[in-house]
C-alpha cells in the first residue's frame, strides 16, 4: 500500500493558493474581516463628524438644439449636438470664466472660499493659478441625462455663496460667449460692407448707362423683339446663376477671412475638419482639467502630471494641424466659388458680345437692364444676409438660455454620515481582504489534506475529525481513560481510528508480526493520542498489542493511561541495564483487554545515545514473538533524532500531521528524512480536521448517523483529549 515516495515526487513544488484556501481563511478569519469593516465604518462616521458642512448651489442652463446659423450655410446643415454640449461644458469650466467670476464676487478675500490669506492676488500668475484650481475643484458642470439641460454645481461652506457663484458664473459665461461670437460676426460684417460699397458703385454706373440708353432709344420698355428672344432668355438665366455664384463666393471669402482673424471662434460645420477641431479642443480641456487636479494634489514633478503635459502638447499639435487643414479647405472653397463665378462671368460676356453683334439697339437695352437687375439682386441678397448676421451673431450654433437659477440650498451636501460610514466599511473590506490575501499567500500553516499530500506525497491512511469539544461537553468520571475510542466508540473520531486500523491491516507485510512507529513534525499534533487510540482499536480485534513509550524526553503515555505508580523498570532502565528483562517492564491496561504498555519511568540524561546502544533491537525482537502489533510512540522527528533511530528498526512509519498546527516547511524537512528509509511502509494520519473536510462531512450530523450509544458519562477536560 505504501512505500517510500520516488525522488521525482519528493521534489515537486507546492501549488499556488486556490480559491478553496481563501474560503477556508474567510471562515477562519471572517470575524476579523468583519471587525475591520466595522472599524472602517466607525472611522468614516467620526471623520464625517469632524468635517465642516458644505452646500451645493445648483443652476440649470437650457441648450436648445436646432440648425446652426452660418453665413455660408444656405442648406441649414446641423452641427453635432453632443459635441456642442461637451464644448459648452468645457467652456464653462475654463480658467478664464473661473477668474472672471472670482473677480466679480471678490472670492479670494472670502474666507468661506479661500481660507489662505497668503494667496489672494489674482494678478499674480502663481496665486491666480492656485485660486483657479481651488475654484474648479468645487465646480461641477454636467449634462443631465436624456435632457437638453446643463447642470452647474458649486460646493461651498456657505449656502448663500454657493448659489451666488453659480448664478454669477452663468452670467459671466453668457456674456463671454456672446461677446466672442459677436466679435467674429463684426469682422464678417466689415468685410461684407466693403464688398457692398464696391457693388453699390457698380450698380450706380449701370443705372446711369441704362437711363442713357433708354433716352437714346426714346422707350420706357423694350418689350419683346423677334429674332432675339432665345438669346435674351439665355442671358437672363446665366445672369441669375452668376448672381448666386457671386453671393456664394463673397460669403465663402467672408468665412475664410473670419477663420484667419478669429481662429477660436465657432466655424461652420460644413467646412471639412471643423468638427475634428471641436473634438480636439474638448479633449484638450479635459486633459488640462486632469493635469490641474493632479498638479494640485501631487505637484508639477509627479509622473502623471508630466504624462498629461505631453498629451496636451500632442493634442495642441493636432488642433494646429486640424485648423490648418480646415483653413486650407475654406481657402479651396473660396477658390472653387470664384472659379465658378469666373466661368459664369465669361459665359455671360460671350452672350453679351453675341447680343451686341447680332441684335438691334433694343437688345442692348435689355442686356444693360439685365446687368443692372442682377447686380441689384446681389446687393439685396448681401444686405439681407448682413442684417440677419448682425442680429443673430451672438446666438450662433445653439440657443443658450438660463433654465433655472440657483437657489440657496437648505440641506448640506457634504458630508453625508451614512455614505461616509458605507465608504469607510468598503475601505475596511478592501484593506481587510488585502491583509487576508497576504496572510493566505504567506501562510505556512497546513489547512487541508490536499496541501499535505502536495508537499509530502505519502498516502493518507486516515483523517481524524475534531472531537475535542464533543468529548469535553460530556460528563466523564475521574477514573475513565480520556480516549475517544473508549468514551465514544460510535463517534466519527472512533470510526476514523478504525479506518486507520483497517488501512494498516491491509498493508502487505513480510513478517507476521509488525512494529509500527508513530511520530509528528512537532509537539501538539496528537501523535500520542493517535498511538493510544490505535492501540485500543487494534486490541478490540482480539489482538495482542504492546505500546512502547519511546519519548524518553517528555513521556506522557503512563499518565494518560492512568497507570499506577510502581517500582517496576521501564524502557529507560531496560535500555541501560542488560540484566533487566522485557517481561519486567510490562504493565497492563485494565480497561482494554490485550493491551500492554512499557512506559519510560525514569528519564535518562542522554536519550539518543541510549536508544542507539542496541538494547532496542533486543526488545523489539522479543516483542515480535509475543505480540501481534508493537506500537512505538516517538518524539517529534524534527526536534530530536530519537524518532529516526527508532524508525530504522520498524516495519511501518506513521506520521501524524495536525491541520492548523503543522507547518509546510516542517513537512519539507520530513520529506528529506523519510528518503533515508527506502522500502519502509509509510503513511500519514491527518489529525483534528474540520468535520466538513473529512470523509464524514457527507453524512451531515455524524452524531445522529452513528447514534449516541457508548458516549458514557465521564468528565475529563479538553487538555487530555489529544
Amino acid at each position: 500500500m505504501t512505500t517510500n515516495p520516488s525522488a521525482g515526487r519528493l521534489s515537486q513544488s507546492d501549488t499556488p493558493i486556490q480559491f478553496a484556501d481563501i474560503l477556508r481563511m474567510l471562515k477562519k478569519y471572517g470575524w476579523y474581516l468583519f471587525g475591520i469593516m466595522a472599524l472602517g465604518g466607525v472611522l468614516g462616521v467620526i471623520w464625517a463628524k469632524t468635517q465642516p458642512n458644505k452646500y451645493d448651489g445648483i443652476g440649470l442652463v437650457h441648450l436648445t438644439q436646432h440648425n446652426s446659423f452660418s453665413l455660408a450655410s444656405i442648406s441649414g446643415a446641423s452641427e453635432d449636438y453632443s459635441l456642442k454640449v461637451a464644448t459648452e461644458v468645457m467652456g464653462m469650466t475654463s480658467p478664464a470664466i473661473a477668474e472672471e467670476t472670482m473677480r466679480q464676487l471678490n472670492l479670494p478675500s472670502n474666507p468661506n472660499f479661500n481660507p489662505d490669506p497668503a494667496n489672494r492676488d489674482l494678478n499674480n500668475p502663481v496665486q491666480r493659478d492656485y485660486l483657479v484650481q481651488m475654484f474648479q475643484s468645487n465646480l461641477t458642470v454636467i449634462q443631465k441625462n436624456k435632457t437638453e439641460l446643463i447642470q452647474v454645481t458649486f460646493r461651498s461652506k456657505s449656502p448663500v455663496l454657493s448659489a451666488m457663484v453659480v448664478n454669477t458664473m452663468i452670467d459671466v459665461y453668457f456674456r463671454h460667449s456672446f461677446e466672442t461670437r459677436y466679435q467674429s460676426t463684426g469682422d464678417i460684417q466689415k468685410f461684407l460692407m466693403e464688398r457692398m460699397d464696391q457693388l453699390k458703385s457698380t450698380i450706380h454706373g449701370e443705372q446711369i448707362d441704362l437711363l442713357d440708353k433708354e433716352a437714346e432709344l426714346g422707350v420706357l420698355d423694350g418689350g419683346d423683339h423677334a429674332g432675339t428672344s432665345l438669346l435674351q432668355v439665355r442671358v437672363q438665366a446665366v445672369l441669375a446663376e452668376h448672381v448666386k455664384a457671386q453671393s456664394a463666393a463673397i460669403l465663402a471669402e467672408a468665412e475664410y477671412e473670419n477663420m484667419l482673424k478669429n481662429p477660436d471662434s465657432p466655424q461652420p460645420s460644413e467646412i471639412p475638419g471643423v468638427n475634428a477641431i471641436a473634438t480636439l479642443v474638448t479633449s484638450l480641456e479635459s486633459l488640462r482639467s486632469q493635469r490641474v487636479a493632479l498638479e494640485t494634489k501631487y505637484g508639477p514633478n509627479y509622473p502623471g502630471v508630466q504624462q498629461l503635459k505631453s498629451q496636451e502638447a500632442e493634442t495642441e499639435k493636432g488642433i494646429a494641424a486640424a485648423r490648418a487643414e480646415a483653413l486650407d479647405a475654406a481657402k479651396h472653397g473660396v477658390q472653387t466659388a470664384k472659379e465658378q463665378e469666373a466661368s459664369l462671368a465669361s459665359e455671360l460676356a460671350n452672350l453679351q458680345s453675341q447680343a451686341k453683334g447680332m441684335t438691334p439697339e433694343a437688345v442692348k437695352l435689355e442686356v444693360l437692364k439685365s446687368n443692372y437687375m442682377s447686380d441689384q439682386t446681389l446687393y439685396n441678397t448681401l444686405l439681407a444676409t448682413l442684417g440677419t448676421g448682425s442680429i443673430q451673431a451672438g446666438l450662433q450654433s445653439q440657443d443658450l438660455n438660463r433654465f433655472m437659477p440657483a437657489e440657496i440650498p437648505g440641506l448640506k451636501s457634504f458630508p453625508i454620515t451614512r455614505i461616509c460610514a458605507l465608504a469607510g466599511a468598503a475601505i475596511g473590506l478592501v484593506l481587510g481582504s488585502i491583509i487576508l490575501g497576504i496572510v493566505v499567500m504567506n501562510s505556512d500553516t497546513l489547512e487541508t489534506v490536499d496541501q499535505i499530500e502536495q508537499i509530502l506525497p505519502i498516502p493518507v491512511l486516515a483523517a481524524v475529525p475534531e472531537y475535542k469539544d464533543e468529548i469535553a461537553a460530556m460528563r466523564i468520571a475521574e477514573e475513565a481513560l480520556p480516549l475517544v475510542t473508549l468514551l465514544s466508540p460510535r463517534s466519527a473520531g472512533s470510526e476514523a481510528y478504525r479506518l486507520l486500523r483497517t488501512a494498516i491491516t491491509l498493508m502487505p507485510v513480510s513478517q507476521k508480526h509488525r512494529v509500527i512507529s508513530l511520530t509528528s513534525c512537532g509537539p501538539g499534533e496528537g501523535k500520542s493520542t493517535t498511538t493510544m487510540n490505535l492501540a485500543v482499536v487494534l486490541a478490540t480485534q482480539a489482538k495482542r498489542v504492546l505500546l512502547i513509550d519511546a519519548d524518553l524526553r517528555k513521556p506522557t503515555i503512563a499518565q494518560r493511561l492512568k497507570l499506577p505508580v510502581t517500582d517496576k523498570p521501564g524502557l529507560s532502565r531496560f535500555l541501560s541495564d542488560d540484566s533487566v528483562l522485557a517481561e519486567d517492564c510490562i504493565q497492563s491496561v485494565e480497561e482494554v483487554s490485550g493491551l500492554d504498555v512499557i512506559p519510560v519511568q525514569e528519564i535518562p540524561p542522554f536519550p539518543s545515545e541510549l536508544l542507539g546502544q542496541g538494547r532496542l533491537e533486543v526488545l523489539l525482537a522479543w516483542a515480535r514473538e509475543h505480540y501481534d502489533y508493537v506500537l512505538i510512540d516517538t518524539p517529534p522527528v524534527l526536534l530530536v533524532t530519537d524518532a529516526l533511530i527508532v524508525a530504522s528498526h520498524c516495519d511501518t512509519l506513521l506520521t501524524v500531521v495536525r491541520v492548523g498546527v503543522a507547518q509546510k516547511r516542517a513537512l519539507r524537512r520530513i520529506r528529506q528524512d523519510i528518503s533515508k528509509f527506502p522500502g519502509k511502509q509509510m503513511g500519514l494520519v491527518v489529525n483534528a480536521l474540520p468535520i466538513a473536510d473529512t470523509y464524514y462531512g457527507g453524512y451531515g450530523n455524524y452524531r445522529k448517523y452513528y447514534g449516541r450509544k457508548g458516549y458514557g458519562s465521564y468528565g475529563y477536560g479538553e487538555k487530555d483529549l489529544y
